[in-house]
């Protein structure tokens, strides 16, 4: 059994060949029978650990196991034949955690920009590119596809149930829990394949609804910010900054005055340092912070 998972770490990693594999499977049948078991067993932890996460897991993103397993129980042209499968669907990916932020390149030239608690996934073949928002925000600078390359195919975008194409252009999308925000600044998008959202308009959806209206100086100032590990507001209300920069934060801002949370102020402050906010509410509204034991910063009256 040890020996079979070696194997299948080496296939999960792409270390090893069909052919070597094939090999080793040949050598014992028993051994088919093992690599089909320790497939299983781990796939059962696997639906365990998705069991206690806050949100169903997604579906699996290629079916690699199950095709390896079938394949090494079946016989050798069977393996071969469930690489080749799982490489045609195989999506690569990039995350980042609370604060962190990431830039990637596509083999197509498109640019990602990955803003905090972010996670993608891509595939990138000769006559397709598709892009996944699992979580957080990102920013998409599409270049269009060079000749003989799938010239004329937008990129596709997966969101929330969202099918976004984008033309050459320049995006931010935001995934939050209960919607979807897309902001064109160049270019144009096309919202499942009817809705034309135009270079400065910003597009909501929210389940099955749809709603376009040109983007605000602050929306495109904020876009444009976020990149250079900045937060601008202009007038929002406290409550909303303080979600926003919690975003960034590993220790919480937490208001414990209720009517504290209708203060509304401006500025341009760093993601992962609340400092300057601290210090502007306090000197502009007598709000003070208390750093608890946990690290989490509470704001009251002074």
């Amino acid at each position: 059994m040890e020996e079979a998972a070696g194997w299948l770490a080496a296939l999960d990693a792409g270390s090893t060949t069909p052919d070597a594999f094939d090999q080793w499977r040949a050598g014992d049948p028993r051994r088919a029978v093992a690599f089909a078991q320790i497939v299983d067993a781990l796939e059962q932890v696997e639906r365990l650990r998705a069991v206690h996460e806050r949100e169903p897991a997604p579906p699996p993103r290629v079916e690699r196991r199950q095709l390896l397993r079938a394949a090494a129980l079946a016989g050798g042209a069977s393996v071969a034949g469930a690489f080749i499968a799982v490489q045609a669907n195989a999506r690569e990916s990039a995350s980042t955690i609370t604060g962190e932020r990431r830039t990637i390149m596509l083999d197509d030239g498109t640019r990602i920009h990955l803003n905090t608690a972010t996670g993608i996934s891509w595939r990138i073949d000769g006559t397709s590119r598709s892009v996944w928002l699992d979580e957080g925000e990102i920013r998409l600078e599409v270049k269009p596809r060079p000749p003989g390359s799938g010239a004329g195919h937008p990129l596709r975008l997966i969101v929330a149930g969202a099918d976004i194409r984008l033309e050459a252009g320049i995006f931010n999308v935001r995934r939050q829990p209960e919607s979807v925000g897309l902001l064109v600044l160049s270019g144009q998008a096309a919202l499942d394949g009817r809705r034309m959202v135009d270079a400065g308009s910003l597009a909501q959806v929210i389940g099955k609804s749809v709603s376009v209206r040109p983007a605000e100086t602050i929306a495109i100032a904020r876009a444009q910010s976020w990149r250079n590990g900045q937060l601008v507001f202009e007038g929002e209300s406290l409550d909303f900054v303080v979600a926003e920069f919690n975003r960034y934060l590993d220790h919480k801002i937490v208001i414990a005055d209720p009517s504290l949370s209708r203060i509304r102020l401006g500025g341009r402050f760093t993601t992962t340092d609340p400092a300057d906010l601290l210090t502007a509410l306090q000197a502009s509204f007598g709000i003070r912070s208390v750093r608890g034991d946990t690290g989490a910063i509470t704001l009251t009256t002074a």
